[in-house]
């Protein structure tokens, strides 16, 4: 199983100090620890997309991929989630083959939509046309990066008519994901043009999503498909330390930060789940030693037969020196133990 870092570069007080970065800082952060997940032997480097909230501060994940690029040389450059559903598909085809050819053909695109209704109150988005939305640019984004002249005609674009966008991806058609949650829209989605699929597995109990993935298998099986079954990902939130009880006592406040502030569309603050039960057997979030990590681990592969986990490590306003503290740790302990979980051979953007 690989193992990549995810970030939303989300900006918060450290909930101790009452210190808070400033944009710049935070975002400067999210690149440098990019180049040192690389260092490190991360296999992916993945960046989030929102937009109108308090808590997180990028909105276009293509530019800060393209300062990474030049940064970076190996690791897999990732968008976590692109959000297709919300964007113009003509502008993502030329914005991320931009980064594809900056990052030496690196790119690897998660295609989404937003969780939250501000994206379309402000865009003039209808919410309940997301999943039609997030099918008609997926089929025309593939389209443009693997046809030289695309004449279409849709619900939500205007048409096009012998249009090639440029410039054109370094990849012939870089790895292209599709990024669901616990509705069945987009596996059926990714099965039906032979997709990997990565699921938003950060909030919920683990064997919510169980079905998700079986489903995905069942379904590529029932298309007559004869490729083998695409990749499957999945992501969380993730703190490791030395010891059980040093892991807890670090991150308890700082994940208690993230999950109560106000996030889009909410007019109040939440109250946050019980942390002992977020990061227990049945709960969505890993935290403890390196041995309980890569005990959780493997025991979500059991439980969802993915080879691609994604690590949040760094929310809740938590320092940027401990997240490093707890990326080399994961980095030297962890990566070695997980890296035979799930094996197989995969096609090259399969």
């Amino acid at each position: 199983m690989e193992l990549g870092l995810i970030t939303f570069g989300s900006l918060l007080p450290d909930p101790l100090t009452g210190e808070t970065l400033t944009q710049q800082q935070r975002l400067r952060d999210v690149v440098r620890a990019a180049a040192e997940a690389e260092e490190a032997g991360f296999a992916w480097y993945t960046v989030g997309e929102h937009h109108f909230g308090e808590r997180d501060v990028i909105s276009s994940p293509a530019l800060v991929l393209a300062a990474i690029a030049e940064r970076t040389s190996t690791i897999r450059l990732a968008t976590g989630t692109t959000l297709v559903a919300n964007r113009d598909p003509v502008l993502v085809a030329e914005d991320y083959a931009l980064v594809d050819l900056l990052s030496g053909g690196r790119l690897e695109l998660m295609a989404g939509g937003s969780f939250f209704p501000e994206p379309y109150a402000v865009f003039d988005q209808a919410p309940e046309s997301k999943a039609a939305r997030k099918r008609e640019n997926t089929e025309l984004l593939l389209r443009l990066w693997t046809e030289e002249r695309v004449t279409w005609q849709g619900e939500f674009r205007p048409p096009l008519d012998e249009v090639t966008v440029q410039p054109r991806p370094l990849q012939s058609r870089p790895p292209f994901w599709i990024s669901g949650g616990v509705g069945l829209e987009s596996v059926h989605l990714a099965v039906d043009h032979g997709l990997p699929l990565v699921v938003g597995t950060t909030a919920r109990e683990p064997g919510t999503f169980a079905p998700v993935f079986d489903s995905y298998r069942t379904l590529w099986s029932e298309s007559g498909r004869t490729d083998p079954p695409g990749r499957l990902g999945a992501a969380s939130h993730v703190f490791v330390a030395e010891s059980s009880q040093q892991a807890r006592s670090l991150w308890a406040s700082y994940m208690n930060n993230y999950l109560t502030v106000k996030k889009p569309g909410n007019t109040h603050f939440s109250t946050p789940p019980d942390f002992d039960t977020y990061i227990g057997p049945n709960g969505p979030a890993i935290c403890g030693s390196p041995a309980e990590v890569v005990d959780k681990l493997g025991r979500l592969h059991e439980l969802w037969g993915h080879d691609l986990h994604l690590l949040a490590i760094d929310v809740g306003g938590i320092p940027y020196a401990q997240v490093q503290e707890a990326t080399e740790l994961t980095a030297a302990e962890v990566l070695p133990q997980v890296a035979g979980i799930g094996s197989r051979t995969v096609a090259a953007g399969a």
